[in-house]
């Protein structure tokens, strides 16, 4: 169902799914919001398209977060086109038209029809009349607000304006600048509405259950696939449609992958298992880590790791409040990881010299969080005029960091050189990637180099917390709590009977 659905209250042969049962009023507030913004310009909003996997088989379709944020139409192959100055038609979409035959196979569509009936459209037309259209709303709007990057729809929307800016020697008015809707839409999308975090808080609610049970489910001898079915299991069975981003089932030494989504690997008892998941549920992702002993106990290393990353997530969470600097969050968490590095004589040096040498990123190479929302890595700047952007509340972010120590690194190679990360990544942009990390590997050959033993009992052990955070008036509220979290809970869980059969 369509988010904002209060379930069907016709049949499923009706005219079209779910008549009249859409709340449009939170799209309707959005695009009011969105309109003010660009004035007499006019938004061109393209949806998702369907892909095409192998066959006449097609990958799931999920909808593009923008247009749905503004829509809440859920169907391949739309196009929506705000458009404040004009008198009647202010909010147009343009949808696949109802077909009979289409529909038998496919399932069925809203059409012309529903998309005004439905989905509140001022007008909707059948998405094959989109550039007739277009070009008899584009003659005297100034600006364009239009997303580049879309493949081949680029090259309909710019050919169309390079049209009307040739009719201008008749006199005629046509659009001279092309603007990103993007820096509008993601400051709308970074603070969340009550309604918006309603939906949220419930697909934390579903993933705190599924990381739950992963931890009873799971045991030597079973594959990380295994897991990852009885976790999705819950997902799905509490109408979660999709996940948010693919589950990470990381054992033993895949936990050190940051992006391992294999999830092949037969677990072992002593093994660590890193569960990254979290499910969808209307439209809005959690996104939750947890780390914990196959076995259900951790070993004297394995704990002290664990304790050690737990501190820094804390410590991060401490720091997360309202007029705090987002880069506070991160600040936070790596001087705890680097206190505890040292202390566990993974790094040699003093704390504030391995802080300004970045030694900590040997074993913890991320950030520590990322805006969540529609998207798992969700929209809206980190910085602004060059700052770490203040907290507000409404915004939601992650709060995730971690240590990985590789199995094949006996010794890590620590270069003396002090740097700022800002610099680096400036000149990054301004070089381009190849040719900074060229000056970079060129300094880093110059500096005084330090090599430096880790510990045999600590390779192989990677871990990583995440929890989702709501910034509020006052502090932040943890919207994933509750998921067993300290080394007690974990273990206590792990010993309890598995809901699902094995």
């Amino acid at each position: 169902m369509p988010a904002g659905c209060r379930g069907c209250r016709s049949p499923r042969d009706t005219l079209w799914p779910c008549m009249n049962a859409v709340d449009v009023a939170p799209f309707v507030e959005r695009r009011l919001r969105f309109a003010a913004a660009i004035g007499d310009a006019i938004a061109i909003i393209p949806g998702a398209q369907e892909v095409r996997r192998n066959g006449d088989v097609n990958y799931e379709f999920r909808q593009h977060s923008d247009f749905f944020f503004l829509t809440g139409f859920d169907e391949p192959d739309a196009v929506a086109v705000i458009n404040p100055a004009d008198p009647k038609e202010r909010y147009v979409l343009f949808v696949r038209p109802r077909d009979r035959e289409m529909e038998i196979w496919n399932g069925r569509r809203a059409g012309v029809e529903g998309a005004v009936a439905a989905y509140g459209a001022d007008a909707a037309y059948p998405v094959q009349q989109l550039d007739d259209k277009l070009r008899e709303y584009l003659i005297d709007r100034p600006t364009v607000y239009y997303r580049l990057g879309q493949g081949a729809f680029d090259g309909r929307i710019t050919r169309l304006v390079a049209e009307l800016r040739a009719a201008r020697v008749r006199g005629f008015a046509a659009p001279m600048r092309v603007e990103d809707p993007g820096p509008i839409l993601h400051e709308l999308r970074l603070r969340r509405s009550p309604a918006e975090l309603a939906r949220h808080r419930r697909a934390c609610e579903i993933s705190r259950e599924a990381h739950t049970e992963a931890m009873r489910y799971a045991r030597p001898g079973l594959y990380e696939y295994q897991v990852q079915a009885a976790l999705e299991f819950v997902f799905r069975a509490q109408g979660s449609p999709r996940n948010g981003y693919p589950s990470i089932v990381a054992s033993g030494p895949n936990a050190c992958i940051l992006h391992y989504s294999a999830n092949t690997r037969r677990m072992e008892d002593g093994d660590l298992l890193l569960i990254d998941a979290g499910c969808e549920w209307g439209y809005h992702s959690a996104d939750i880590t947890r780390t914990f002993p196959v076995n259900g106990r951790f070993t004297a290393p394995q704990r002290a790791i664990y304790e050690l990353v737990l501190r820094a997530q804390l410590a991060g969470i401490a720091a997360a409040r309202p007029g705090a600097r987002y880069e506070a969050v991160h600040e936070a968490a790596r001087r705890v990881l680097t206190e505890g590095l040292l202390a566990l004589g993974l790094l040699p040096r003093g704390v504030d010299e391995s802080l300004a040498m970045h030694h900590y990123r040997e074993f913890y190479m991320h950030g520590t969080g990322h805006w969540l929302g529609m998207d798992v890595h969700d929209v809206g700047d980190y910085r602004l005029d060059r700052k770490s952007r203040v907290l507000e509340p409404g915004m939601v972010f992650t709060v995730e960091p971690g240590l990985y120590l590789d199995p094949e690194r006996e010794t890590v190679t620590l270069h003396l050189r002090e740097y700022s990360e800002d610099e680096m990544w400036e000149r990054r942009l301004r070089l381009g990637m190849t040719a900074a990390k060229k000056l970079e590997d060129e300094e880093k050959a110059k500096a005084e180099k330090l090599v430096h033993p880790v510990p045999k009992e600590f390779r192989g052990i990677g871990v990583r917390i995440e929890d989702d955070l709501l910034v509020t008036a006052d502090g932040c509220e943890v919207l994933t709590a509750g998921t067993p979290k300290t080394i007690e809970e974990i273990e206590r869980t792990c010993a309890e009977p598995p809901r699902l059969p094995r």
